[in-house]
C-alpha cells in the first residue's frame, strides 16, 4: 500500500550483514521490469572472499523517495545522508535480517520492504509544481533512516515531536511521513500546512490515527468550518520598521493581550500541550544523570549556538518564514521607544508597549514564567525567550526579561524554564 509502482528513478540500497565496506545499488528499469545491481562504491567488485568470511548470511535493504548519499564516514555504519549534509526525515521502506543465498556467483534474496513502527503518512492533494511548504503537528515526529549498521540494522534518527515535516511530491499532491507519538489513541489533532505567505489548519477531535497507513486531506482549496482554516501571514506580524517583522501575539494566545503558551528552551511541545513541569529532569536536552543542568545532548557549546528550526517553537507551529527571535533581534526591539503600560487598552493587562520609527507599536504583556509546576510572577514581569544560547553558561538562554515600572533587558534563563515566545517573521 505504502508503493504500488516503481519508476525508472528509484533505487534500493542492499546492505549484508558483517561486510564493512561494500555494498549494492539496485536501480530499476521500467522497460524491462528488472533490478539493476551495481556495487559500491563504484570501483568494487564482490568476491567470493566478501562472503566466506561472514558468519550469518542475512541482508538489509533500504527505500527512500529521494537522492541519497551513502558513506562509510562512521566505523561500523553506512550513513545515509540527503544533498550529502543531513538525514532525510520522511517516509522509508526497509527489510532486516533476510536471509539470502549464494548459487555460485548469484547473491539470492526475496525482498518484502516495510514502513517503521507507528508510522503514518498524509496527502494533501495540490499542484505540487505550484505548491510548496511544511506541515506539522504536535502529535506526530519527524523520523529519518540515517545509516544501516554492519550489524544489519536500521539506525534512525529521530526530531521532537511537532518539529516540521518536509514534503514527498507525487503526481497530484504532497505526501507527509512521520512517527505517531500516540498510535492507535484518540486524540485532538491540530495539522498546519505552511508557505512563506499563508498558514493553513485543520483541527480533528477525537481523531484516531493507526500506524501504517495514509491519510488523504482535503484540497487546500477546500476552506470551511470543517476544512482547512486560511490565514495571510501578514495578518499576525506588525512592521515597526525593524529587520524583522513581530508577530502580533504569543505564540498559542488568540489576542495581544493573552500569555500563550510557555516553553522550554528548545522545546516545541508547550504548557498547553501536556508540559506541565518545568525541571531539569523532564528537559528535552538534558543530558546529566543528576538532571541539574550540567550536560546537555544538544546546544552543548561545541555545536549549535542559535536554535536550530526543528528545536523551534515559533517555526514548529506556524511555518513558513516565522521562527524565534535572535538575542540581537530582541536587543534592536529595546532600542525602540518602548514604556510600561498598567491597563493596556483598557484590557487590565500589564505590560511593555514598544513604538516603532513608523508609529507601529507592539504590546509584550507580563506574562511572566513556569518554573516546576507553578507559574510565577504572572502580572508584573516578561520574560521571552531568544533562540540565542547564553554565552555565560549552557545553563542558560538569552531572553528579554522586564519588569514592573522598571527596567527592560536581555539575560540568560536556565533553559528548563517555561518562557512565551514572541515569534518574529524574516524576510
Amino acid at each position: 500500500a505504502s508503493k504500488t509502482a516503481w519508476t525508472d528513478i528509484d533505487v534500493i540500497y542492499v546492505f549484508f550483514k558483517g561486510l564493512e565496506t561494500k555494498h549494492l545499488m539496485l536501480t530499476y528499469d521500467s522497460a524491462t521490469q528488472k533490478w539493476t545491481p551495481s556495487v559500491l562504491p563504484g570501483d568494487a567488485s564482490l568476491t567470493d572472499e566478501d562472503f566466506d568470511g561472514l558468519t550469518e548470511h542475512t541482508l538489509t535493504a533500504v527505500y527512500l523517495p529521494t537522492p541519497v548519499y551513502v558513506t562509510t564516514d562512521t566505523p561500523g555504519q553506512f550513513t545515509i545522508t540527503c544533498d550529502g549534509e543531513k538525514p532525510f526525515y520522511g517516509f522509508y521502506l526497509f527489510q532486516e535480517g533476510q536471509a539470502y543465498e549464494i548459487d555460485g556467483t548469484t547473491v539470492k534474496a526475496g525482498l518484502s520492504l516495510e514502513k517503521p513502527a507507528d508510522f503514518v503518512q498524509i496527502h494533501i492533494p495540490c499542484d505540487p509544481t505550484e505548491v510548496g511548504g511544511t506541515f506539522g503537528c504536535r502529535l506526530i515526529r519527524p523520523v529519518a533512516c540515517a545509516g544501516v549498521g554492519v550489524d544489519g540494522k536500521v539506525v534512525e534518527k529521530e526530531l521532537q515531536a511537532g518539529a516540521r515535516l518536509n514534503a514527498i511530491s507525487d503526481a497530484d499532491g504532497l505526501l507527509f511521513a512521520g512517527r505517531l507519538t500516540s498510535p492507535g489513541t484518540a486524540a485532538d489533532y491540530t495539522f498546519t500546512f505552511a508557505t512563506d505567505a499563508e498558514i493553513y489548519t485543520l483541527l480533528r477531535d477525537s481523531k484516531t490515527l493507526e500506524p501504517g497507513k495514509q491519510y488523504n486531506f482535503p484540497a487546500l482549496t477546500t476552506i470551511g468550518p470543517d476544512d482547512w482554516n486560511k490565514t495571510a501571514a501578514e495578518d499576525l506580524y506588525v512592521d515597526l520598521g525593524l529587520s524583522v517583522k513581530w508577530a502580533k501575539c504569543n505564540l498559542g494566545a488568540a489576542t495581544e493581550t493573552d500569555y500563550g503558551d510557555y516553553f522550554a528552551w528548545g522545546e516545541t511541545i508547550g504548557y498547553n500541550e501536556g508540559k506541565t513541569d518545568f525541571v531539569w529532569s523532564t528537559y528535552l536536552f538534558d543530558n546529566s544523570a543528576s538532571h541539574d543542568g550540567s550536560s546537555f545532548s544538544k546546544y552543548t557549546g561545541s555545536d549549535f549556538d542559535t536554535l536550530k528550526p526543528e528545536d523551534d517553537a515559533a517555526y514548529a507551529a506556524l511555518g513558513g518564514k516565522f521562527r524565534m527571535p535572535t538575542s540581537a533581534e530582541i536587543d534592536i526591539l529595546r532600542g525602540l521607544r518602548k514604556e510600561w503600560v498598567n491597563n493596556y487598552n483598557g484590557s487590565g493587562i500589564k505590560g511593555y508597549k514598544f513604538t516603532g520609527s513608523n508609529g507601529n507599536t507592539l504590546f509584550l504583556p507580563a506574562a511572566g514564567y513556569r518554573d516546576g509546576t507553578n507559574l510565577v510572577v504572572a502580572g508584573s514581569i516578561g520574560y521571552y525567550w531568544s533562540s540565542s544560547l547564553y554565552g555565560g553558561s549552557l545553563k542558560y538562554a538569552w531572553h528579554l526579561l522586564f519588569i514592573t515600572g522598571g527596567g527592560c533587558d536581555t539575560e540568560g534563563n536556565s533553559r528548563y524554564c517555561g518562557c512565551p515566545v514572541r515569534p518574529v517573521y524574516s524576510d
